[in-house]
């Protein structure tokens, strides 16, 4: 049998690994029997490739195979039954066009029973009679041809449902995430007030963190002045240089799990009004982390976001002659805040079950004001959540109210100046305690 290696590991954390995958085993065993299959088969996907092309997209693993299992790479197979140490099918093809690293001799080995194929077809092979066998993963029209159950949401919403409560282990890979990512902010911010360009700035943080673009969870988010005001801004402009402005959302990945952090920075030439709303806005970030704590519904938070951005656009003077609850009522501070407070973390960035109430999957129903939200959940010991309120200067949606009723309550030369600044987003991650929080980023990027 060939064994694997992974690299960094330590004892501590392999002892977590340990108790992480009988957690597993435990929780999948009860879902199994809820409904009724006799095994789970999950797939860590396949390669996929560019239209009329041999490249293929940068791979990641199937996220509830990663759940399971560290093992990079595509066409492994995990079959998970009652009672039985899960089994991990391996491919490691011979190929001499492609590196497949031999991970030899590893501790989390000893959690599966591992058999090793250089042919792809023999590893679907060993899951070709199992008719009451569920399959979740990216290859459900390969499972179905074979016979598995596909498309099974009672599996589903049991295994997300147990995704968002954290083991240890994963709260350390969360933890190591963090830390790794705030050595790139750091660097990040040191470049920004050097002067450097978007691309400087991303290439500081890159640099800062070891890695390579496409292993980021996501594409960072590096924005200059007016393009701050872009939430999902992914150009990275070489030209354009000493910004008075800077915002960054970037994160890094560990076994597979992520950060996920913005900050922002104001330039000493920035106008004082951008600088004293920045300032404003960190105090409100971590007032609202601190009313956080098991039971409280998540649409609770952000609501009180948006009456905390309404005050602070009224103390600030860029909302005048209205008070906060109806500045919330009449939508404006959603004008300046048109997105959610935040959203579950994990394997995936926006993870699984932000809106579910139970195992079973019923979904809390979207009501009130703000019926477009990732996030609706009562918040429990184990969630982790990032907290990231906003307030930005988009004209797309400042122009409709220059005319109208509501344009007096706006302060139009303020905002006229704020508008060359973009925006600003302050993000950390969280992870509910029984007590009350942990936030994870405050840890290592104060």
């Amino acid at each position: 049998m060939t064994q694997f290696y992974w690299l960094g590991d330590d004892m501590a954390l392999a002892t977590l690994f340990r108790q992480h995958i009988s957690q597993r085993q435990k929780t999948t065993e009860s879902a199994l029997r809820e409904c009724r299959y006799e095994a789970l088969v999950i797939g860590a996907g396949a390669l996929v490739y560019h239209a009329d092309d041999d490249r293929t997209y940068p791979f990641r693993s199937y996220h509830h195979f990663s759940h399971w299992c560290p093992l990079k790479g595509p066409n492994h197979l995990l079959i998970i039954k009652p009672g039985q140490k899960p089994q991990l099918l391996v491919h490691f093809p011979e190929d001499f066009w492609h590196e497949h690293i031999d991970h030899s001799d590893e501790s989390w080995v000893s959690e599966f029973d591992i058999k090793v194929f250089a042919d792809e077809q023999q590893i679907w092979d060993q899951v070709s009679e199992m008719p009451y066998a569920a399959y979740i993963g990216p290859d459900k029209g390969r499972a179905s041809e074979l016979g598995l159950k596909t498309d099974v949401p009672n599996i589903m919403a049991r295994l997300n449902w147990e995704r968002s409560f954290k083991s240890e282990y994963e709260v350390k890979c969360l933890e190591r995430a963090t830390k790794r990512a705030a050595v790139g902010h750091v660097a990040a911010r040191e470049a920004f007030f050097a002067g450097g360009s978007e691309l400087d700035i991303h290439h500081a943080y890159i640099r800062a963190i070891r890695c390579t673009d496409h292993s980021l969870p996501y594409e960072a988010i590096v924005c200059l002045d007016q393009k701050s005001a872009i939430l999902h801004y992914q150009r990275k402009r070489d030209k354009t240089r000493m910004g008075k402005s800077f915002l960054i959302d970037a994160g890094f990945q560990y076994k597979g799990y992520a950060s996920d952090i913005t900050r922002s920075y104001a330039a000493d030439d920035a106008p004082d009004e951008f600088r004293a709303l920045l300032s404003g806005m960190s105090k409100l970030q971590q007032r609202l982390c601190s009313m956080i704590k098991p039971g409280i519904s998540f649409e609770h938070l952000h609501t009180q976001a948006h009456l905390e951005i309404a005050q602070l656009l009224i103390d600030h003077d860029v909302l005048r002659g209205i008070d906060r609850d109806q500045a919330v009522d009449d939508k404006l501070s959603s004008v300046f805040f048109p997105h959610g407070l935040g959203h579950m973390l994990g394997l995936c960035v926006h993870d699984v079950g932000g809106s579910q109430q139970d195992r079973v999957g019923t979904v809390t129903p979207a009501t009130g004001r703000f019926k477009n939200l990732r996030t609706r959940r009562i918040l429990d010991a184990g969630n982790v959540i990032t907290i990231e309120p906003g307030v930005y200067f988009i004209k797309m949606l400042l122009e409709p109210h220059r005319q109208g009723a509501m344009s007096q309550y706006f302060n139009w030369p303020l905002i006229d100046v704020m508008t060359s600044c973009g925006g600003i987003r302050i993000e950390d991650d969280v992870l509910v305690t029984r007590s009350g929080i942990r936030n994870i980023t405050r840890e290592y990027l104060p």
